[in-house]
């Protein structure tokens, strides 16, 4: 009896729940002539692109350098670009004045990070943003997907294409459909697990959930604002906010399992309000925007790991 109490006290530490430390926070000098916004990793996490707060442009910091380059200034460029797997190039969807006064354009574009220049792939009154799946850019027109290589998407596999009619848009074995996973939804943020097993989203009455990547089997986590995904998937980062009901009081990064059962903060009041916080694909790293248009770098550990 006695040596299997010790083998249990032995054991403790290896099945207590883990969790995440903070190492550090700082600060990018990108300056103040902007409120920057939206950052994003590169795939090799050696570049974090952002925006402004007018999502008007894209910029990209390296972080071995501290070189800023600007990506392009077209209007309405920042909402929602994204970047090759290969890093090699940038799609996003720009907004253009119309012949007509109060009438727009809309134009999905790639651009090459290395040598610059730029290709209009569509157009229309309304096009969707682009995605990158594995080398090619697929968008939507009307409701066709445009872009996509066949046997490009191995069997088996999803993208997320984004958001449309308050639905979350994925393309499975080459074929786009709409998925609903919690019924009569409205979704935002939605991502797929670094494996590409499971779902990850916000619905805007019920919160956050993780679900198969199809949208079976879902799992509510709670209100989570903003939630990603860790490089390895163990966990989700979210921003844990509060408002008055007219605008954002306060907001620290958090953090909780995927199954909801274990949360904490990484970060505290003291580090300024930060917000939708994006995970580093190849270090323990965020990088988030603060209220005040700053963009942070937070550097954190795993305690069990």
């Amino acid at each position: 009896m006695r040596s299997a109490i010790a083998l249990v006290l032995c054991l403790l530490p290896l099945l207590s729940p883990a969790q995440l430390k903070l190492v550090k926070v700082e600060t990018l000098p990108l300056g103040k002539s902007r409120s920057w916004s939206q950052p994003r990793w590169s795939p090799d996490g050696k570049t974090i692109y952002y925006t402004a707060s007018d999502l008007d442009g894209i910029w990209g910091y390296s972080t071995p350098g501290g070189k800023t380059v600007q990506i392009t200034s077209d209007r309405g460029s920042g909402y929602g670009f994204t970047i090759s797997p290969d890093g090699a190039r940038i799609a996003w969807r720009r907004t253009l004045s119309g012949a007509l006064p109060g009438e727009r354009l809309q134009e999905t574009v790639v651009g090459n990070v290395a040598g610059g220049g730029s290709t209009v792939l569509s157009s229309g009154k309304s096009v969707s943003l682009p995605s990158f799946v594995r080398s090619d850019v697929v968008y939507s027109v009307g409701n066709r997907v445009q872009g996509v290589t066949a046997g490009v998407q191995p069997a088996g596999t999803s993208a997320i294409l984004g958001i449309e009619e308050t639905k979350i848009a994925i393309l499975r074995d080459g074929v786009k459909s709409l998925i609903d996973p919690l019924g009569n939804g409205s979704y935002v943020w939605p991502s797929l697990s670094p494996d590409g097993s499971k779902l990850l989203a916000y619905e805007m009455d019920r919160g956050t959930f993780v679900s198969d990547a199809d949208g079976s089997h879902a799992v509510r986590v709670g209100r989570r604002d903003a939630p990603a995904w860790t490089r390895d998937g163990r966990w989700v980062i979210f921003m844990a906010d509060s408002d008055d009901g007219h605008a954002i009081r306060s907001s620290e990064i958090a953090y909780v399992s995927p199954d909801g059962t274990m949360s904490g903060n990484l970060t505290s009041a003291s580090h300024a309000i930060a917000m939708y916080p994006q995970c580093s694909p190849v270090s323990d790293a965020i990088v988030c925007s603060t209220l005040e248009g700053e963009i942070l770098v937070i550097t954190y550990t795993e305690a069990s790991r």
